[in-house]
Order: structure tokens, then sequence, then C-alpha cells
């Protein structure tokens, strides 16, 4: 996936970024963002966003209080993010590196919050595995993640997608406590067909 990611970004072609910003969607996310802040105390804490991009959602976060840091294994995407986080006055760690080994780019514990936009669902199944031990090494007691997974399916060069049971295998020490349909108005037709879901996942030690 990340020769596809990587193809795509250079070409300007992100489509799952723009819809999430717009119309219902954004609308959805935002209501989950508040969620998370609205069932914690202040500070937040430390949010971990997966697969940050261009980092619209790693902004997001800090603006809303969180400590962020982004990941992303495409060079020319985190750059953009900078750029993005510099414009907009706030202060965003961005790791280029691969979320498979986290901890080797300098990714630490504890982190409170993990916010993955449909990254980990276009992984292969062991990239899958290797990614949910990293996850779970540099997770605080009781962390949440919210993930955005397809209904699996064989898509060619885009995402695969995850199964509630393939996610609980990735992820044996967290137990999902929500699964929210996702509203797909946007995106291209091909996607609108995937069943896309946002899973909310608590860690054990809660």
């Amino acid at each position: 996936m990340s020769l596809f990611y990587r193809l795509a970004y250079a070409a300007g072609f992100a489509p799952w970024e723009k819809a999430a910003r717009h119309g219902p969607a954004a609308g959805q996310i935002a209501a989950l963002l508040d969620r998370e802040q609205e069932e914690r105390r202040l500070p937040l804490g430390r949010a971990l966003d997966l697969g940050c991009g261009t980092g619209y959602w790693a902004v997001e976060l800090t603006r809303r209080g969180w400590s962020v840091t982004g990941i992303d294994l495409v060079g020319s995407a985190v750059q953009a993010a900078r750029d993005r986080a510099r414009s907009a006055g706030v202060a965003v760690r961005l790791v280029r590196g691969d979320v498979t080994a986290l901890r080797d780019y300098g990714v630490e514990p504890a982190f409170d919050f993990f916010w993955d936009f449909g990254m980990l669902h276009g992984l292969a199944p062991e990239q899958q595995t290797g990614a949910g031990r990293e996850i779970d090494a540099v997770a605080a007691p009781g962390a949440t993640l919210l993930m955005l997974a397809w209904r699996p399916g064989w898509r060619g060069p885009l995402p695969h997608g995850m199964s509630a049971s393939d996610i609980d295998a990735v992820f044996p020490d967290w137990r999902v406590i929500d699964t929210i349909p996702f509203d797909a108005t946007g995106l291209p037709p091909p996607l609108r067909t995937v069943e896309p879901r946002v899973y909310r996942l608590r860690r054990s030690g809660s």
C-alpha cells in the first residue's frame, strides 16, 4: 500500500482526506472526537495519528487540546503535514516512519488516544499484526483507538479492509466497545459500497 499512497499523494489524489473534511463525514468525525473529549478530564493527554497523511487530523486534534504525534511512511505527505501545522501555528510532532516499528522511530509510551482514518485496513495481514503489537506497546492503560475500516474484499491497489474478527486478532488486549456505520457520501463511486465502519477500541487496564 505504501507505493499506492506515494503515487496518490505525488499526484495530489487524496479523496479520502477531502471527503472527511466536508459534508456528513465531517460532522460524524467531529461528533466522534467530541465524545472522546467529553469522557476525559483536562488536559486531554497524548494522541497518535496513525497514517497522518497531510496532517489535517493531526492539526485538528492539536487544536482540540491533545498533544499530538503524527506518523506516515510517505515523505511528501509528512512534509505537507509539517507545512500545514506551521501555517496553522500549532505544534505537532510529525514523524516519517513505519507503524509496524513505532518504537524504532522514537515513538514512545504512553499514548491515551489513537486515530486511524483508514490506514490499518490497507496493510497486509502480517503488517497489521506488527502494527497492533507496536500500538499496544506505546498505549497507556485504558487508551482508546478509533479506526475506520471497510468491509473486507479485493479492490486491486485499494485497501482490502478488515472485519471485526480481524480487528480482534490484531488487538487481543483490546476490546471493541462500539461500532458505528460511517457515512461514505463524497467518496468516489466505487467506494460507496465498501460499508465503512468506525470501530472504537479500549485497551485493557481501564
